[in-house]
């Protein structure tokens, strides 16, 4: 659809103009780069054309495609001339599992399932947990539900479940522990749910000061945050994500007025913001190029930078595969207006 294509557009160059910022810092500091950028028009023929230049044979790295259904063959041209490709976008596609070359930025779910729930079993490690129904019709996280049950189950820590009609200040009482760290997870992530839950939930909480309780959640709920941040900070919330930026975040502050002062114009308010994103992938893969070569497989634990939004920990899927980021982090509203990012290393 027209709209939905500007949007991309528009996305795509903000990404973009992020990257020309990150080239921009490590040329400053001394990096020299030689930098290509092709419009891909949203089509496959179009890859193929690009792919025929005969400059992209000798390029070190690629970054893209835009499209999920275009990452294949630029996948496939990569493995056979020996090219580093970084897929920013898309988390769909099986290419990273057995294909040397790629890194995959955006965390494919499974493997981000897996890392929230040991951190959450590590950080809750006396929970009462309670999923919270809304029936607000949505079923977007009904893996993410399923695969924590078991994972609680296994390590022996209690749920139990409400919904509906049946949430109330009385019943959420009813379930919780006086002594337990009481942590209610909606079993959807829209803000429909948090809308029917989050009044339940502050009564309860005000009635009942001297019991602990927590809210658990999902990585949208940073783009609620507007309309529920006093509620969320009373609840004593976390949300897990794979990338968080914060406009108290110094480095997220100086960045956004360089890319006003560069752009004359904001960054979307997208999730995750596009011109943060080019920038730190611009800037990790081409600091760790600059600095180690072809010996980059080998030191990417060694590369360090600060991230405006999104972080890195790669690690090979298997021997013949590629490179996935698995970094997680809990996002943590606390009782006292804080905003804080608790990393799990």
């Amino acid at each position: 659809d027209g709209k939905g294509n500007r949007d991309e557009q528009t996305r795509m160059v903000e990404y973009y103009e992020g990257f020309l910022m990150a080239v921009n810092s490590l040329k400053e500091k001394g990096a020299s780069i030689d930098l290509y950028a092709y419009d891909t028009h949203n089509n496959t023929s179009s890859i193929k054309t690009i792919l025929d230049r005969s400059e992209l044979k000798s390029m070190d790295i690629i970054f893209g495609p835009a499209h999920p259904d275009q990452v294949k063959p630029v996948a496939e041209f990569a493995r056979k001339n020996n090219i580093r490709l970084v897929v920013p976008f898309t988390s769909k596609g099986s290419e990273v599992f057995n294909n040397p070359a790629i890194y995959q930025i955006n965390t494919p779910q499974s493997y981000l399932y897996s890392e929230v729930y040991e951190h959450f079993t590590r950080k809750f490690t006396t929970a009462n947990v309670i999923f919270l129904d809304a029936e607000d019709g949505d079923k977007d996280k009904a893996d993410f539900i399923k695969g924590l049950k078991e994972e609680l189950k296994s390590k022996h820590i209690p749920f139990t479940g409400l919904k509906g009609e049946n949430i109330t200040p009385e019943s959420l009482k009813g379930v919780m522990n006086p002594t337990m760290d009481n942590v209610f997870i909606p079993t959807s992530g829209t803000n429909v749910a948090l809308i029917k839950l989050l009044p339940q939930l502050i009564v309860t909480s005000r009635d009942n000061p001297d019991y602990r309780m927590q809210l658990f959640g999902y990585p949208e709920w940073q783009t609620y945050t507007h309309d529920h941040l006093a509620s969320f900070y009373e609840l004593d919330t976390y949300f897990y994500s794979s990338f968080y930026t914060n406009n108290l975040f110094p480095e997220a502050v100086q960045f956004s007025s360089s890319y006003r002062k560069w752009y004359s114009k904001d960054m979307l308010n997208s999730f995750p913001k596009y011109g943060m994103l080019g920038f730190d992938t611009g800037y990790f893969f081409l600091k760790g190029l600059s600095q180690y070569g072809n010996k980059l497989e080998d030191k990417l634990d060694k590369v360090t930078v600060t991230p405006i939004q999104t972080g890195f920990k790669f690690e090979r899927v298997n021997n013949w595969g590629g490179f996935i980021n698995r970094k997680v982090f809990f996002v943590h509203f606390t009782k006292d207006f804080e905003l804080i990012k608790l990393d799990f290393e």
